[in-house]
């Protein structure tokens, strides 16, 4: 007996062809699904880490600045002073003391001079600094018999003679009628603008950006979103967006509102994160 021998029909073909078409669907539009999550996971990090990196640097700015450091407080504008070096007077020569040395523990040879905006005094009397923007090329004395200067006024200098520095001209940067006295306080600050504004790669979106004295702004952040801004206390518990020049001595705290925005991949959906954080100035008023 010769077997029989059967093959497909045309109505199994087509069966097995349009269940084979939905089983080809169904995979290939959960892996689809499963890439459109991962790229937006992906995009979410990215954003929180670039929010996050932002406000760990004007926090860090905050956190170090010094009593009456906001300089400008506006809504998308903020500039601080954080000290660069805090010294001690020693020594003054020269005409009425124009020329002073200074105790900076760990030298003036580890500072990036390039950073310093100015020179603050301290009075004792009031507990207050006096600011002065000054380049540092314009107060540097030198070295030359500071230390000297200083040991002959009761210092110890063994072993520290690079902790000691002079500078010059305070009697004009400050126009005192004397500079500060032996034993009191000289602070060397730095000056940091934060701006909020438009991104120089991407006009759609605004960055952060962080401009040191005398330095060119450059973009730290960007895919800010319209929302950003810089709020200020001056005690109590509401904030304001902007605070008069007067007024910047009571400010007692900063809110950073960082919100960022990138652009959605294939579903057109901006990712999106909101972002704020309040910090107390711990010199405040």
């Amino acid at each position: 007996m010769t077997p029989s021998r059967h093959g497909f029909t045309l109505v199994e073909t087509l069966i097995a062809l349009v269940l084979s078409s939905i089983v080809i669907i169904l995979v290939s539009t959960t892996f689809l699904v499963q890439n459109q999550y991962q790229a937006t996971q992906v995009q979410r990090a990215g954003v929180h880490d670039n929010v996050r990196s932002a406000t760990d640097l004007l926090v860090g700015e905050l956190r170090s600045s010094m009593r009456d450091g906001v300089v400008l407080a506006g809504n998308r504008t903020l500039t601080v002073r954080s000290p660069v070096a805090l010294a001690t007077v020693c020594g003054r020569s020269g005409f009425m003391g124009t020329v002073v040395d200074l105790h900076i523990d760990g030298g003036i040879a580890d500072i990036e001079t390039g950073e310093i905006a100015g020179a603050a005094l301290h009075d004792p009397s009031t507990n207050e600094w006096w600011y002065e923007t000054v380049a540092w090329s314009f107060i540097d004395g030198g070295s030359v018999g500071s230390a000297a200067r200083c040991a002959s006024n009761g210092a110890d200098t063994v072993d520290a003679t690079a902790d000691f520095h002079s500078a010059r001209r305070f009697f004009l940067v400050f126009d005192f009628a004397s500079t500060p006295d032996i034993g009191e306080l000289v602070m060397l600050f730095r000056e940091t603008k934060f701006t909020i504004r438009p991104s120089d790669f991407d006009s759609s979106s605004l960055a952060l950006f962080r401009q040191s004295y005398g330095e060119p702004a450059i973009e730290f952040a960007s895919g800010i979103d319209t929302t950003a801004h810089f709020q200020y206390r001056l005690g109590g518990t509401s904030y304001q967006d902007t605070v008069i020049a007067g007024s910047v001595g009571d400010i007692d705290a900063v809110r950073i509102v960082l919100d960022a925005r990138h652009p959605g991949s294939s579903t057109g959906e901006d990712v999106t994160f909101g972002w704020a954080t309040n910090r107390a100035l711990w010199n405040a008023p």
